[in-house]
């Protein structure tokens, strides 16, 4: 492997870790639902085991992310400087951010726990990742990545103003969180889908890279859409718009998959399992956005949705369909190096991530609509209808079992078919 290659490789091997981190991370916030007075799952309060899996999460996505950016950009040309800085850096604020989490310092505000001084080092690795993509930004896929790129260091730079009030930090929260989950990483995880179709797909270069521009088009118009859904506090187009996004977000997303689905069917002579890793990240991201927060956003049902288990489920479904992407892309890339046109990880560990993911987010729909019935339409109390939703917790925590069995297996995988350094 060339030089580049060693460093991005190292992205991806972050990426799996942290994937396994966070999963335990999960786990230990599950269980406290189901046996909080157990010695052995009192080791981090609920809080923060809470907080250090929504970091480690959002933590895995960006390096997958990032990872697959970078290999996609380095296809051409790549700044070999920055990317060695951009590695150093990002090691960095990978080992103080799990460092923050074990010694409780992470923030309170849900999806937005990195502190100050860490987020500052996250814009500056972000800008370094930016800058040594630029000798290949005239591509299209690179600049639809580097597009959501921008969106997610600005989406950094907006959860740092400071909020007069609490509707104004609200607002901002909102806002934050709507730019990244919905808009940012989705775009940048259909990019690295449209690479992925350039290797297992028999479509022409030239009709993969124009298409982009459609599917991407329509992927920001569905994150607009949902974010303004949120920002409730705006002027009155803006509500209006986000009151149509439990229409037009599943229309949009059957669309871009309506785009993707030739490429799933007129298929080459590709072994690796990228088309699988990238039919299960489409999946999951229309569950997230075309039914979920289609549903919980409808004007008439959201102020009984929002803040329940389905909106835990929207995020964590989002989250985990852009994680879903970069395994694809980690698959395909190991092959590549490797010079093997092969499975590399196996269909085994797919077939449990995707079980668990699909299983544990069924449970916790079911938790977030017996939540809404009982705690907002019958008034029962919170304690109360958390005890009666311990059975649907524990498919929760089957699932994520489920997903640490099959991730770790990936990984064994992983490990055994990484490239030869020379």
């Amino acid at each position: 492997m060339t030089t580049s290659q060693k460093i991005i490789f190292r992205f991806f091997q972050q990426t799996v870790l942290l994937l396994i981190l966070y999963v335990i991370a999960a786990l230990m916030a599950g269980v406290k639902f189901l046996a909080a007075d157990d010695p052995l799952l009192t080791v981090l309060p609920y809080n923060q085991a809470n907080a250090l899996a929504n970091v480690l999460l959002n933590l895995t996505v960006l390096t997958g992310l990032i990872g697959g950016g970078l290999y996609m950009a380095a296809q051409r040309r790549i700044n070999e400087s920055l990317l060695r800085l951009t590695s150093l850096l990002w090691t960095v604020l990978l080992i103080l951010s799990v460092l923050a989490g074990l010694f409780g310092l992470l923030g309170g505000r849900n999806l937005l726990e990195i502190p100050l001084i860490l987020n500052g080092l996250l814009i500056i690795s972000l800008v370094s990742v930016l800058l040594a993509i630029t000798p290949s930004i005239r591509t299209s896929l690179v600049q639809f990545w580097a597009l959501g790129l921008v969106l997610a260091i600005i989406a950094i730079l907006i959860g740092l103003l400071p909020a007069g009030d609490y509707v104004q930090d609200r607002g901002l929260r909102a806002l934050v969180v709507g730019l990244q989950m919905n808009i940012a990483y989705p775009l940048m995880a259909l990019t690295l889908g449209y690479w992925l179709m350039h290797r297992f797909s028999d479509l022409t270069p030239a009709w993969l890279d124009n298409d982009i521009y459609i599917a991407a088009g329509l992927v920001l118009l569905t994150g607009i859409c949902l974010t303004f859904a949120r920002v409730q506090m705006a002027a009155d187009w803006v509500i209006s718009v986000g009151n149509l996004a439990g229409v037009l977000a599943p229309l949009f997303y059957l669309l871009v998959i309506a785009r993707c689905y030739p490429a799933l069917t007129q298929r080459n002579g590709t072994h690796t399992l990228a088309a699988h890793w990238f039919t299960l990240s489409l999946l999951l991201f229309f569950l997230a956005f075309g039914l979920v927060a289609a549903v919980q956003l409808a004007p008439a049902i959201r102020p009984y949705t929002l803040g329940t288990r389905l909106t835990d489920l929207q995020s964590t479904l989002t989250l985990l369909a852009a994680v879903v992407m970069s395994l694809g892309v980690v698959n395909q890339a190991a092959a590549e190096l490797r010079g093997q046109n092969w499975r590399v990880t196996g269909l085994t560990p797919f077939w449990l991530v995707s079980v668990g993911i699909l299983g544990g987010g069924l449970a916790l729909a079911g938790a977030g609509v017996v939540q809404v019935y009982l705690e907002r339409l019958l008034s029962l109390g919170y304690l109360d209808t958390q005890a009666l939703l311990v059975p649907l917790y524990i498919g929760w925590v089957m699932g994520l079992i489920v997903i640490l069995l099959g991730i770790i297996l990936y990984a064994l995988g992983f490990w055994s078919h990484r490239p030869h350094r020379s």
